[in-house]
């Protein structure tokens, strides 16, 4: 494995192709607009318990569709961003403030603002531009008020544990004479240049209380076991994921996804996260 750098990930990289093409949730954006979020942004709005004339801020807020839906709920919704081609589509799509800056010097006053959203950044982040980050964070949040963490995939689901049992099995699948295929290589060409510090559980939970914040994690499943409870039943039209059925939900959650196994099974993480007093 080569050795990782401890540069800051340069926003170069995240070009107005990047959030029309690849970034999560571009297939949302380009069939719903802001109108429909994905199903991490969807969660995170509603875990936010967001009331009106509340102030929220949006760390990376990207194409801004949640800014937009943030706006809509009542609620003074703030950017930020480092990337042009954020900022621009951002504002343009959530019609709220954005500013351009590093989520390590946040240029608000303190006590600002009663939730932050830092959603799908962590994983962008080594640990010393964290530890900067979550200082940043608490300095602007208000007292009461809390962070909501999104992680962009769970380390071990895929790219370690799993892909190697999924390997062995094609391997020795072939040697019996059987058609398998391996499974795609666990990191892309995209995840080496942008997901820098990929999390587990464990890894989200050590860094938060070696910084002195308490959370609650939350470890997800494939959405596909969560999309009538997000969207309602019938989801909007052209939808385009497929909702497992229910008789494999009700296995998944009552069976499978449990402590301890839950955490070696989400996919990704999510967490409330509350600074030192």
């Amino acid at each position: 494995m080569r050795k990782r750098s401890r540069e800051p990930v340069s926003a170069r990289n995240y070009s107005e192709e990047y959030y029309l093409e690849s970034c999560g949730g571009a297939e949302f954006f380009r069939k719903y607009g802001p109108e429909v979020l994905k199903p991490p942004l969807a969660h995170s709005l509603r875990r936010a318990d967001l009331k009106r004339g509340m102030s929220a801020l949006d760390i990376g807020c990207g194409r801004g569709e949640l800014l937009h839906q943030v706006r809509r709920l009542g609620a003074r919704a703030v950017g930020t961003d480092y990337s042009a081609a954020a900022l621009k589509l951002a504002a343009e799509v959530s019609g709220c403030p954005v500013l351009c800056c590093d989520a390590k010097s946040l240029p608000f006053p303190d006590a600002a603002f009663d939730r932050i959203f830092f959603l799908g950044i962590i994983d962008h982040l080594h640990d010393w531009e964290l530890e900067k980050c979550f200082a940043e964070m608490a300095r602007v949040l208000k007292p009461g008020g809390f962070v909501l963490i999104h992680t962009c995939t769970n380390r071990l689901y895929y790219k370690s544990c799993t892909y190697r049992l999924r390997l062995a099995l094609a391997r020795a699948g072939r040697a019996l004479g059987l058609p398998l295929g391996e499974p795609e290589p666990p990191r892309s060409e995209e995840d080496e240049r942008l997901h820098v510090n990929e999390h587990s559980y464990g890894d989200l939970e050590r860094f938060l209380g070696r910084i002195g914040w308490k959370a609650s994690i939350e470890p997800m499943p494939n959405y596909k076991h969560l999309l009538r409870g997000l969207y309602g039943d019938p989801l909007p039209e052209g939808f385009p994921m497929l909702p497992a059925p229910r008789w494999k939900s009700v296995l998944q959650a009552g069976l499978l996804f449990r402590p301890p196994l839950d955490r070696l099974l989400a996919r990704e993480f999510f967490a409330r996260a509350w600074p030192p007093a």
